[in-house]
């Protein structure tokens, strides 16, 4: 096993809960986040949770220390002055978005294809749903 993984394999609900069917995938990994993703081995899906200080770098398919990783997992955000809440990563066009609690940056999540993040809703949403700057609503 990789030094700083901490690898768990789930049941059936858990699959389905993140949508990875393995049984037609090739191998590989699916469903990343910054914190997480899946990895399919063999038709069998295995949830791959990084340590804490680490984040999934997409380059080498594992968990990896953020100076290594490319925006947006691998870039911290001061949430010293910010209210509970999450925020649209802008410097990605807000197809991310990150975590503040309590004064402490909890990390980066990726949208879905083709959504943006809206900050009025706390939830990824298609583009013509939400307001400039992220996205295209006008009234």
């Amino acid at each position: 096993m990789e030094q700083g993984l901490r690898v768990v394999v789930f049941a059936a609900v858990v699959v389905a809960t993140l949508a990875v069917d393995c049984s037609t995938l090739p191998d590989g990994v699916y469903e990343a986040g910054c914190r997480s993703f899946a990895r399919c081995t063999g038709a069998e899906v295995t949830i791959v949770d990084c340590d804490k200080g680490n984040v999934f770098n997409n380059a080498t398919g594992s968990c990896d220390d953020p100076h290594n990783v490319p925006p947006p997992c691998g870039v911290m955000r001061d949430c010293s002055n910010k209210k509970d809440g999450k925020y649209a990563d802008m410097d990605q066009h807000c197809a991310s978005y990150y975590t503040c609690f309590t004064g402490k940056f909890l990390g980066h999540n990726p949208c879905p294809a083709n959504l943006v993040f809206n900050e009025d809703l706390q939830t990824c949403d298609w583009k013509e749903n939400v307001k400039p700057p992220c996205g295209s609503k006008t009234s």
